[in-house]
């Protein structure tokens, strides 16, 4: 009797540990679904953007419906400290094609979409989607990660360049530039190639004889994040300039 109840008994914890596991895949396989919308321009122009989130990064992609080819765009973001969302249009030279800026509420997406060659500005309205697109990796091949990242505003609009290559283990250089407006006279903000250690996709420097002017740079599967640490470094840089944002990877 002892023997059979031993069986019934190891044969419940078995049935329990792959029930257990079977919920646990289905909740992993759920969170890695990324977030949907569809809806339009100006009422105008259809669109469906799709992405996932990282910390304060939206990672995703933009089709416009209304082209033949419906060819996806690289969506790049991030989540402002109002929780309002500011995503980038790139292209695969890193010009930025287009900016959205708004804030999902419930089940409803609405916000502007802006033009930075024209300074057209469109209203967006988007509405929640069920369709299922798993999220992609974005975790980066960290030999990879070496060589040319850019991003564009426009022809004469903001932009910034930033290099890396390596130069033993665990030890990269670097070289940062980046400028405000060409049509305005531009300002420079400028980070001096420097060598460093890498730990992981990611690594914080502080600028030589700058206070508190520090900042962490991030790389991801085909752009890098460049974000301060301890606040905008005020006076350090020309005046508007910073080397904060996304850089996507063009070589």
């Amino acid at each position: 009797m002892k023997h059979y109840i031993f069986i019934f008994a190891l044969t419940l914890i078995l049935w329990i540990n792959k029930q257990e596991k079977i919920i646990s895949l289905n909740t992993k396989t759920q969170t890695k679904n990324e977030t949907c919308w569809t809806g339009n321009l100006n009422g105008k122009i259809p669109i469906f953007i799709h992405y996932q989130l990282n910390d304060k990064l939206i990672i995703g992609e933009i089709t416009y419906l209304n082209t033949k080819n419906k060819i996806p765009i690289r969506l790049l973001g991030t989540i402002e400290e109002d929780k309002s969302y500011r995503l980038l249009e790139f292209d695969k030279t890193g010009n930025i094609t287009g900016v959205i800026v708004g804030q999902p509420t419930g089940k409803i997406f609405n916000g502007s979409w802006v033009s930075p060659k024209t300074k057209k500005e469109l209203v967006m309205i988007l509405s929640l989607k069920d369709t299922l697109i798993s999220s992609q990796d974005i975790q980066p091949d960290k030999n990879q990660v070496f060589g040319n990242y850019h991003y564009q505003y426009g022809e004469s609009g903001y932009n910034g360049d930033f290099n890396i290559n390596k130069v033993g283990n665990d030890k990269i250089d670097f070289h940062i530039l980046s400028l405000t407006n060409v049509e305005r006279g531009p300002n420079i903000a400028e980070v001096e190639k420097d060598t460093v250690a890498m730990i992981g996709n990611s690594f914080i420097y502080k600028i030589p004889d700058s206070g508190n002017c520090e900042f962490k740079v991030t790389f991801y599967k085909g752009f890098v994040y460049i974000n301060y640490t301890k606040g905008y470094c005020d006076n350090h840089f020309g005046i508007g300039a910073t080397i904060d944002g996304i850089y996507l990877k063009t070589k």
